[in-house]
């Protein structure tokens, strides 16, 4: 089980995507931004998600960065387009690599994440309003 606490950091977290400009994005706020890029690769859904740090365990920085590369290798091997972006908390102690996913399914972005041991992702339906999903 995953603590409340923890799903609360992950809930306060700033979500950013790498675009001109950058988009931020927040759990349960509709995002304009988010829409307007759905429309221009014709999606209608995406995933915000990483591979650091597996199931909160907190691991070295070069770790992390080849957990990364496995997942871009995920992403690209399954022909979905991408934004490169990140995770920080609001008090800047801490920042994960990440990537939202485009057009991808709830259920494959539930699988690719359980492939990469992670706690739970961003997920964004339609409408642009960010989820939290849980793996475990």
């Amino acid at each position: 089980m995953i603590s409340e606490a923890l799903l609360q950091k992950y809930r306060q977290t700033d979500y950013i995507i790498d675009d001109d400009p950058p988009l931020l994005v927040h759990i349960g706020e509709q995002n304009d931004g988010l829409r307007i890029l759905f429309a221009s690769f014709n999606v209608e859904s995406a995933a915000f998600i990483t591979a650091w740090n597996p199931h909160g365990r907190k691991l070295t920085l070069d770790e992390n960065y080849d957990r990364q590369i496995e997942l871009l290798e995920d992403i690209s091997n399954q022909r979905l387009n991408y934004f490169v972006g990140r995770g920080e908390s609001q008090t800047g102690d801490w920042s994960e690599d990440s990537y939202l996913v485009l057009g991808v399914s709830l259920t494959d972005a539930k699988e690719i994440a359980n492939r990469h041991e992670q706690n739970a992702f961003v997920w964004i339906p339609v409408s642009g309003v960010p989820e939290l999903i849980e793996c475990r």
